[in-house]
């Protein structure tokens, strides 16, 4: 089975652990993911993973050559999201097979989620790094929230790495070792709009903070 999944964060909410304290927890709506390539160490990749694909999207409204990779597939449809996982071995998975959260998670589980910081445009080096700036004593004229020089004085350049004013957010972010708390089916038993297309989404809290805006998507992987 495959090691992740493709979700959507929906935003954040609180719950009781067992001693009864209060655990900020991260909600997500998981799957169901639809595998769209087989890739195996006997073929020409020569490496066994499984593509899969989340958020389904008709085929009319993607560019030509993703048209082409649905239609290769077989599959009538094409999707927003494709991401790749490697596995071990791929008996018993096909393509057009629909893996819900249920088949990979489990409760109390360890996993980590990569996802796309919220950006917050151009930011001062204060507010991107964290200085605490220069004293506001007398003498001291328009540098309270200024970075230290740039070290023109040597090599008469800036290094890599100097910590500047800059972009601050939009970049990809990975948080390991949060705690999966809960997971429950989007949809009781009959209430499922798409219950006869496919599986149900899944709901699962995450334990702690995760990086993105709400609605954005993100990739949960087992530890």
């Amino acid at each position: 089975m495959i090691p992740g999944m493709i979700g959507k964060k929906i935003g954040m909410a609180r719950m009781f652990d067992e001693k009864g304290n209060v655990v900020p927890v991260t909600l997500i709506e998981m799957g169901p993911c639809t595998v769209v390539g087989v890739k195996t160490s006997d073929g020409k990749d020569k490496y066994d993973a499984v593509q899969v694909g989340y958020s389904s999207v008709k085929l009319d409204k993607l560019t030509k050559p993703m048209q082409g990779v649905y239609k290769k597939s077989g599959l009538k449809s094409g999707f927003k999201v494709l991401k790749e996982f490697r596995v071990d071995k791929t008996d018993g998975i096909g393509v057009g097979d629909e893996i819900g959260a249920d088949a990979v998670f489990s409760e109390n589980m360890s996993v980590k989620i990569i996802g796309t910081s919220i950006g917050r445009g151009f930011a001062g080096a204060m507010k991107r790094h964290g200085f605490g700036g220069s004293e506001a004593s007398h003498g001291q004229e328009k540098v309270h929230r200024r970075p230290m020089s740039g070290g023109a004085t040597d090599a008469q350049r800036v290094f890599r790495g100097k910590r500047g004013p800059g972009r601050m957010g939009n970049a990809q972010v990975t948080v390991a070792n949060l705690k999966l708390m809960k997971m429950k089916p989007m949809y009781e038993a009959g209430q499922s709009e798409t219950e006869s297309a496919g599986k149900t989404p899944y709901i699962i809290a995450v334990r702690g903070a995760v990086p993105g805006k709400q609605n954005s998507l993100v990739i949960v992987e087992k530890m």
